[in-house]
């Protein structure tokens, strides 16, 4: 983690992404054979981060369960 701060710390005023702000910070990128659903292709990319690996971006629903969890913890605090 300290890496990627330091990293991150690099290129916090930048103006433009360049190859080596990408060369940096992403450590490799592997793109997957497409999948057809319903008449669209669709393929994964996973971007693997320096420091990190892979950080995989959580979809809608699962950002609105784990709100809905908070919610429910927090309304238990309070009672």
């Amino acid at each position: 983690m300290k890496m990627l701060y330091q990293g991150l710390m690099e290129f916090t005023e930048m103006k433009e992404l360049t190859p080596t702000v990408v060369n940096k910070l992403i450590e490799r990128i592997e793109i997957h054979n497409n999948e057809k659903k319903y008449s669209h292709n669709n393929v994964k990319v996973d971007i693997y981060f320096t420091a990190v690996g892979l950080f995989d971006i959580p979809t809608e629903q699962q950002l609105i369960d784990t709100m809905e969890r908070v919610k429910q913890k927090n309304a238990e605090k309070s009672a």
